[in-house]
């Protein structure tokens, strides 16, 4: 049976660390904004947002562009003409979005209300913001003073990995906040019931930005408690999400439980693990002050949280993290850290859980200055780290690197024939987004399907052109897709080319 008089939260915080932390918000907000891009670039922000514009047209996928002297849509290898974003599913002769529809949706009313680049930067700052307030929100709730709450806060804003996810069209942050917002309403139903309707809600909208947060599921159960009001409440707060869910996975991929990714099982396997769990260990240990990994060790074994807590938070950082732990790219680079990010303030929780466990050894007239000093360290520690890895690694130069994006394809728009056909690959996706050209993928054609089309185009008289980033050059042009190409202009790091027609034989005399 559930306790009807939970115990009440510790002291309400003070007005100077009320008037920080919005000074903070808003400085940070800013901070966002000016390192922000709203860019349809590479395969996860255009498929994103071109996603998001069909939502806002009333449409869940698109048709083809395929040149009409190639043959129909059902006569060509959709796998040369589709961009990077979607997937020609055998079972539609539509163009699938392949990502979740969560973050789409978003998009899509805000783009639609206040066009594709307000509306992107308003998304991204909403979700970085609400994250920080919820992860305050829930450490109160799960009886943290309140400079501790506030130093999880920061400790998950100065993350480069969550500045990462927030200064461009990703799922992480967005994904991250919905999962907070659901452990808020769970953690709040125990005290008042109808928030677990709420929880119900909120677990959906998770749910549909990253399917995976399905896992956060049992931990949730766990905060809520064995009260059949509260589970009966939370069932058809999730619904509505439930629905669309399965709507649009059955319209877009043939099944309500089927994904965008083709051949999503394939890429899990046991071998992953251990050199993945190595990955995520060095670069947590790294983005995070070091010893947040071991202080949950102090709230296992010291802890005076409630062992439901304690549960929960375990099984909120463990199911996700497991999951992508045999991810096959989970290890691939530090940035694959995103998709730890909706587990990752369980364990700043657990750990400043084992923070307070261990002050709570010292006589109790020191408690409140050493947990104030030790948040004080825990966000200087973090904001120093976040420092030295963003610049280190590159995070706030994301924006110049997407706009490039943008600008090849204006560039492509403006200054090739209207009726091109465009060799493309890296910038396929964006070339949906900001222009009508067809795309040719390079890096799925041979050098004879690439003369077959030449051929064909060439006959009708379109020009065929190519819009590539400088890595793709030698491969593309030289490789794939040979002939005699003239550069037409450069923009930045991207060539745009025209390929010459090839000149008839002589007829016999």
């Amino acid at each position: 049976m559930s306790n009807p008089n939970p115990p009440a939260l510790v002291a309400p915080p003070p007005r100077w660390l009320l008037a920080l932390s919005f000074l903070a918000l808003f400085g940070y907000a800013l901070f966002l904004a000016r390192h922000t891009t709203t860019v349809a670039g590479g395969a996860d922000s255009s498929g994103y947002l071109n996603s998001a514009r069909l939502l806002a047209a009333g449409e869940l996928h698109t048709t083809l562009r395929t040149p009409p002297e190639f043959g129909g849509p059902g006569q060509v290898d959709r796998l040369h003409f589709f961009p990077q974003g979607f997937f020609p599913f055998a079972s539609d002769l539509k163009l699938s979005p392949t990502y979740p529809t969560g973050l789409p949706l978003h998009l899509a009313l805000t783009g639609k209300l206040f066009g594709w680049h307000a509306g992107p930067l308003i998304v991204g700052l909403t979700g970085a913001l609400a994250a920080l307030g919820l992860c305050y929100a829930v450490a109160r709730e799960l009886a943290l003073a309140p400079v501790l709450s506030a130093a999880a806060a920061v400790i998950l804003g100065a993350c480069p990995v969550f500045i990462f996810t927030s200064t461009q069209p990703l799922s992480d942050t967005l994904a991250t906040a919905w999962s907070l917002a659901a452990v808020y309403a769970a953690l709040r139903a125990r005290r008042q019931t109808p928030w677990a309707l709420a929880c119900g809600a909120a677990l959906s909208v998770a749910v549909l930005v990253r399917p995976s947060n399905l896992l956060l599921l049992p931990a949730l159960l766990v905060f809520l408690g064995l009260d059949w009001r509260r589970l009966a409440l939370m069932l058809p707060g999730g619904l509505p999400g439930a629905a669309w869910f399965a709507f649009s996975n059955h319209t877009l991929f043939g099944g309500a439980f089927r994904s965008g990714y083709p051949d999503l099982a394939s890429a899990f396997a046991a071998s992953y693990g251990p050199s993945t769990a190595l990955h995520f260990a060095h670069w947590l240990a790294i983005f995070l002050p070091s010893i947040l990994l071991v202080l949950p060790l102090a709230a296992v074994f010291r802890s005076a949280a409630p062992r439901r807590d304690r549960l929960a938070l375990g099984l909120w950082f463990g199911a996700l993290t497991l999951l992508y732990v045999f991810y096959a790219i989970s290890h691939e680079s530090w940035s694959c850290l995103r998709f730890l990010l909706p587990a990752l303030p369980a364990l700043i929780f657990s750990a400043l859980l084992g923070l307070e466990a261990l002050l709570r050894l010292t006589p109790a007239p020191h408690i409140p200055t050493l947990r104030a000093v030790a948040a004080g360290l825990l966000v200087v520690w973090s904001l120093v780290a976040s420092h030295h890895w963003t610049r280190q690694l590159g995070v706030l130069y994301i924006q110049g690197y997407e706009q490039v994006y943008e600008d090849a394809n204006l560039a492509a728009k403006s200054q090739l024939p209207p009726d091109a056909l465009v060799v493309a690959s890296f910038l396929s996706g964006a070339l949906y987004f900001y222009t009508d050209f067809s795309v040719l993928r390079w890096d799925h054609l041979n050098s004879t399907d690439f003369s077959r089309y030449a051929t064909l185009a060439q006959k009708s008289g379109r020009p065929i052109c190519a819009v590539l980033h400088e890595s793709e050059e030698p491969a593309a042009l030289r490789e794939r897709c040979l002939g005699h190409w003239t550069r037409l202009a450069t923009v930045k790091s991207v060539g745009l080319w025209r390929l010459t027609p090839a000149t008839p034989a002589p007829a016999a005399k």
